[in-house]
């Protein structure tokens, strides 16, 4: 006996060596071991070697599910994005006879990620706790499967260093639907000192869930920080009963609430673009259905709707079939997951969108259906929407149009960028550079004969490289320039 525990404690140290890269090797290893004392011991010793950083374990495309349990656990199951979490299409784990070591494996593409849990017992359903990779979402926190392909989010963590936006709380009264409603308002780092620049907006629906689970404020913060997009300000209101509002009876007093109610309160006490290009409706799921057809049936209200795995199968695909028997002047994007049923032939509607002329993107990724996915893909529809550099200077509302000046360029700049400038009729325009702590830099005055087309051109003049504004204005209109300096 002393011999052939030797033998088995060599064969341990030969796997432990290359557990990462053959787990068959190691499994037809413990069934090697013929004592059950002596397999439960060499088991016991593998999983103490696994690093949990690489849990799920990952050999190419084969995952490896892997649960280490006591003498109590007799059947554990794996539910989670890839089978619908439970029911006939769960996964149930081989068991190493005579262990507490179960284990089931799996191909997913190289870039998937994903939820899941395990259950105990048929009952208890418990995070992976060899894992410590988790995503909460709104039941809760998951285990997470990273594929090695995967690129987890930078954007929505929280870093000391970039500057930071506010938030502002209040509620607001539907008469449309006679409820209240609670909304939170992101300003950007910088609306309170920069007294003078306006803003597109962005209203988000689940908006709640956006800040504790999709960490949307700081997705905002870092993407500006990182210069990615605009500056945006952020409307967050949270349901009081979503299935209701976002799909039901209350649906189009909803959409009507957001409107005809929401907005204008926005307009009149913050300082926003108040025109329809500069709006985005946006949301998850059922939040994603409400947000087209706020979009669809107000588009003189936003022109912009962007939509996280939208559940537009909800009304016999209601949405869908609007958008698709009459265009409408909206921009969508989207984004699905293989992994998830939405209810909706994807190539069948955006061939219909294509067809009918609508300027539209999406993506399809590998995830399910969870904030794991939405968190992480915040920043490619705000960058869609308003990448850096795009949105327009403010005009003031009654001569809007009146009064345009073009995107300068180059942009970036070495020594010198143009902006093109049309004007109604003659006038003197002062020219003024501020940094970005709101110091003035620089400033010139220009006199124009006549109204027409014209060229301002801004030379460098020793300015440092870095992120400026550029100030257009006369008595009666005022345009904003964000200029870059290399």
């Amino acid at each position: 006996m002393k011999h052939i525990f030797l033998l088995s404690a060599g064969i341990a140290c030969f796997i432990l060596t290359n557990a990462q890269s053959n787990f068959d090797a190691f499994i037809d290893s413990a069934y090697a071991i013929l004592d059950s004392s002596e397999r439960v011991a060499y088991v016991e010793q593998w999983v103490s070697h696994l690093e949990p950083a690489a849990i799920p374990l990952i050999e190419e495309e084969t995952a490896h599910f892997i649960y280490y349990g006591n003498e109590t656990t007799t059947q554990v199951e794996v539910a989670g994005d890839f089978n619908g979490w439970g029911g006939e299409g769960t996964w149930l784990c081989e068991q190493i006879s005579f262990t507490p070591f179960f284990y089931y494996s799996h191909i997913f593409e190289p870039d998937a990620r994903l939820d899941y849990k395990f259950i105990l017992n048929n009952g208890s359903w418990i995070l992976d706790p060899l894992n410590p990779n988790t995503v909460t979402g709104g039941y809760g926190p998951n285990s997470e499967l990273a594929m090695p392909e995967y690129i987890q989010p930078w954007e929505i963590t929280e870093y000391p260093d970039a500057a930071k936006g506010t938030l502002e709380n209040f509620t607001l009264q539907s008469t449309e639907i006679n409820k209240i409603f609670s909304i939170q308002v992101y300003l950007p780092p910088g609306y309170h000192e920069n007294t003078l620049f306006h803003y597109p907006a962005v209203y988000v629906h689940d908006g709640h869930e956006y800040i504790s689970l999709g960490s949307m404020d700081h997705v905002i913060d870092n993407l500006l920080d990182s210069n990615l997009i605009d500056p945006v300000i952020g409307v967050f209101i949270r349901p009081n009963n979503r299935e209701t509002e976002y799909m039901g009876d209350d649906r189009f007093g909803y959409a009507q609430f957001v409107a005809e109610t929401v907005v204008p309160y926005i307009d009149d006490n913050y300082r926003t673009m108040p025109w329809k290009e500069y709006r985005l409706t946006m949301g998850t799921s059922l939040g994603g259905n409400i947000s087209g057809l706020i979009a669809y049936r107000y588009p003189e209200v936003f022109a912009n709707s962007g939509w996280h795995s939208p559940a537009l199968w909800v009304n016999d695909q209601e949405v869908a079939k609007f958008y698709l028997e009459e265009a409408k002047e909206v921009r969508i994007y989207f984004n699905v997951g293989t992994y998830e049923d939405l209810g909706v032939d994807w190539e069948v509607f955006t061939a219909g969108l294509t067809d009918l002329g609508y300027i539209f993107a999406w993506d399809v990724l590998h995830e399910g259906h969870s904030w794991g996915q939405w968190r992480a893909t915040t920043d490619d529809i705000l960058q869609f929407f308003f990448p850096a550099g795009s949105v327009p200077l403010y005009i003031k509302e009654s001569e809007y149009r009146k009064f345009l000046a073009g995107s300068n360029f180059p942009n970036p700049f070495s020594e010198s960028t143009i902006i093109p400038l049309s004007i109604g009729q003659q006038g003197s325009f002062a020219v003024e550079i501020f940094d970005c702590s709101g110091s003035l830099v620089a400033s010139d005055l220009y006199s124009f004969h006549s109204g027409g087309d014209y060229e301002i051109v801004v030379r460098r003049d020793g300015l440092l490289a870095g992120v400026y504004f550029l100030i257009i204005s006369n008595k009666d209109y005022r345009i904003v320039r964000k200029i870059l300096v290399e």
